[in-house]
């Protein structure tokens, strides 16, 4: 009877050891879209390039800070459903290279961010951006996220965070547009 319980025991230690070491809770969302705009590809790479375009344009970017040559913080604001909005903080390296604008995360364990942009000339001045966004979070505890999340579950809340970041990539690529318009007619090009 005592190496039953013995064996019991070890086997439900052994039990709550491995279940404490594999859970986690992710919620993640990825989006693409692209966009024509009527304007030269230099000019539009170099309205891309300028950070301080996603805070004013992209819904929930709270702030995009400089920080040298190839880094920046970026301030991204939360929306869950039944939460209070919560602010992230995410340090981006830029990856850039061509005709391709790329920050991506520099940690990539519980909180990141890739925010790419891939630009090609179909005609003279006409330019093509393929934006593709990813958002994803980490944590040990899915309370840790959102008092509901283990309720709700990774693939409810992931889904809603993607519809947000849908969006929000088509506000931002309609504001930044016509922004784009006009900042161009402003320069005399």
């Amino acid at each position: 009877m005592k190496s039953i319980i013995l064996f019991v025991s070890v086997f439900l230690l052994n039990v709550s050891a491995l279940k404490s070491e594999i859970v986690s809770f992710t919620m993640s969302a990825e989006v693409e879209r692209n966009t024509s705009i009527g304007l030269d590809k230099d000019f539009v790479a170099n309205y891309i390039k300028d950070l301080q375009i996603y805070p004013k344009f992209f819904p929930n970017i709270v702030s995009v800070s400089k920080l040298n040559d190839k880094e920046s913080e970026w301030l991204y604001r939360v929306e869950a459903p039944l939460a209070t909005p919560y602010n992230l903080t995410f340090i981006l390296e830029d990856k850039s290279s061509g005709d391709t604008l790329l920050f991506e995360s520099k940690d990539k364990t519980n909180d990141y961010l890739f925010c790419q942009g891939i630009l090609s000339q179909p005609a003279e001045n006409k330019t093509k951006i393929v934006f593709l966004f990813k958002i994803s979070m980490t944590r040990e505890k899915a309370s840790d996220i959102h008092f509901l999340a283990g309720v709700l579950g990774e693939k409810f809340l992931s889904e809603q965070m993607k519809d947000k970041l849908e969006g929000d990539l088509e506000t931002f690529i309609s504001k930044a547009t016509k922004d784009m318009y006009i900042a161009n007619r402003t320069s005399g090009k």
